[in-house]
């Protein structure tokens, strides 16, 4: 049995996927495939990787700052140590590198709103390049997620390109032809962690937090629930419906531990602020909402989960 089989297993399970390792790089074993056919040799796998994608000495001065590169490259182990060797993309056609230049897909609530317009893309619906580098977990259906930094507007470029990044980006490794995919519902903040898992009634629960100097001592924390429940299937069509799963659902915001209610318990700490129909936070709409979760924490009410 390949060991890395281990990483994103066959059948689900309601306990959580762990997160990758704290590089960013996470290794997914290549005979995972939702039934395509592939070679299945020991210790072949797909390595999705992160790095900085621009050069500050050759890009213009405000060009592309912040935008980073994801890399997909199937791997084998060679050699009595182990060691992880490249696989051509003549065997492999998983290889592909998302540069700056590379189109991403905005889905959920506030794709294709004004918010979210650009005069290059009035759709408010297509990107070129992302600000995500790490990847901070693997979904159950067997994607990535990669959290974006947060772009500051700047005066000389469109006032909404910075709305457009900050997401969670979905990246499928095992489908070659696949855009990735900023998943709006999930909204935008940067993070430090995510973690999945599934509810005893199969819904996924996805749980962030951002870095402790972006939001203070505690940092803060948010968390989404699937309006659908996860099919624990290989099928295409089951694939496809998992992939819709975090495009709808609810956004709630931790409550910091001092604002609690005493004697209310752990469901206290959290402020419904969102779905993908309908706000919760008065005077905002969801894609305001979800454009900085945040703020509009400091405006919502305590609801139980349910």
């Amino acid at each position: 049995m390949n060991p890395l089989s281990s990483l994103l297993p066959r059948q689900f399970s309601r306990a959580p996927v762990p997160d990758s390792a704290g590089d960013g790089t996470v290794v997914l074993p290549l005979e995972w495939s939702r039934g395509r056919s592939c070679h299945r040799g020991a210790g072949q796998a797909l390595m999705v990787v992160g790095r900085e994608a621009v050069d500050a000495a050759t890009e213009p001065p405000g060009e592309l700052r912040g935008l980073c590169e994801l890399s997909v490259v199937a791997v084998r182990r060679t050699g009595p140590a182990g060691d992880w060797q490249e696989v051509g993309a003549r065997d492999r056609p998983y290889n592909r590198r998302f540069t700056a230049r590379a189109p991403f897909v905005l889905t959920g609530p506030a794709a294709g709103q004004r918010l979210l317009r650009t005069t290059a893309d009035p759709s408010g619906r297509h990107v070129l390049g992302t600000s995500a580098r790490r990847c901070l977990a693997v979904t159950p259906w067997g994607t990535t997620l990669h959290g974006e930094r947060v772009l500051q507007p700047n005066a000389l470029r469109e006032r909404h390109e910075a709305h457009r990044f900050g997401w969670l980006v979905e990246l499928d490794p095992y489908d070659p032809d696949a855009t990735p995919r900023k998943r709006t519902m999930l909204g935008r903040f940067e993070r430090d962690r995510v973690a999945i898992s599934l509810t005893a009634d199969g819904r996924v629960t996805v749980d962030m937090s951002e870095p402790a100097a972006a939001a203070g001592q505690d940092g803060a924390r948010y968390r989404f629930v699937s309006r659908d429940r996860v099919r624990r299937g290989a099928t295409a069509a089951e694939h496809r419906h998992n992939l819709a799963l975090l495009d709808n659902g609810t956004l709630y915001a931790g409550r910091p531990a001092d604002e609690r209610a005493p004697g209310r318990g752990e469901t206290d700490g959290w402020i419904r602020l969102c779905d993908d129909e309908q706000s919760y936070v008065p005077g905002r709409s969801v894609t305001e909402v979800l454009l900085d979760p945040r703020s509009a924490a400091r405006a919502g009410d305590p609801l139980p989960l349910p």
